[in-house]
């Protein structure tokens, strides 16, 4: 089993990423609807929408909103969650490669570093192939992933979180062109082992896979805060791509 369906499929997941709130997803997707400035009745899909922060935020804007995830887990809790938002959106259990519909989308969005999971460069860029496809003519493609230079640069080895007698260890290292992060989780006496490996790409090397599937007007966001795209200094490396 891939890292990512075993990790992703676990009741843990959430717990580690639980300072990711509604809030912070909701400041992407003002900037995202600022530069990308869908119609009031555009369609949208959130591809890899973990818990649905993403999908729930367009949808409170009023978009017909698609959301995709192959964590049969998250996806339960992503309706969970918009349901208690009081939003509509259509969620679908499916690995992003292998999924498909007759439906062509105004907006595409790949948020929150869910690109570089395998471990095949072609079925890395098969992901922005896929969102080439579904996208109609004059769409946005919007790939939210970290900066290669600012990772590096910036790593933290180790964090450790204790909470209600859970402790919560992150050891975090580069090795092979990717960024490794091992997660074990103490509780009660037991012990859960996790792990996330993601390709680091660069700068060049994404506007690359951009420029080969084809998309054209490339613009790019640094952070979650609309500030412009740095290659050294920026955390994230959010990239447009229009059809």
């Amino acid at each position: 089993m891939s890292w990512y369906k075993d990790w992703f499929s676990s009741e843990h997941y959430l717990k580690v990423y639980s300072h990711r709130d509604l809030t912070e997803a909701e400041r992407l997707v003002e900037f995202i609807i600022k530069k990308t400035q869908p119609e009031e009745d555009a369609t949208i899909l959130d591809m890899a929408c973990g818990a649905g922060r993403h999908a729930i935020a367009f949808a409170k804007k009023g978009f017909k909103v698609t959301a995709v995830d192959l964590s049969e887990l998250l996806i339960r809790e992503a309706k969970k969650n918009a349901e208690q938002n009081n939003v509509q959106i259509d969620f679908v259990v499916s690995d992003i490669l292998n999924f498909d519909t007759v439906n062509r989308f105004d907006l595409i969005a790949n948020l929150f570093t869910s690109f570089g999971y395998f471990e095949n460069d072609d079925d890395n860029y098969g992901v922005i192939q896929k969102s080439y496809s579904l996208l109609k003519k004059g769409g946005y493609f919007v790939l939210d992933y970290f900066n290669k230079n600012f990772l590096i640069n910036n790593i933290i080895p180790t964090t450790v979180l204790s909470e209600n007698g859970k402790r919560i260890t992150q050891n975090r290292l580069i090795k092979d062109q990717r960024i490794v992060k091992n997660i074990t989780i103490e509780n009660n006496g037991n012990t859960s082992e996790f792990y996330e490996s993601v390709r680091l790409y660069s700068y060049e090397e994404i506007l690359a896979y951009f420029d080969k599937a084809g998309f054209t007007n490339l613009s790019l966001l640094g952070d979650y805060h609309g500030n412009e795209h740095n290659k050294e200094s920026s955390q994230r490396l959010i990239v447009f791509g229009k059809k």
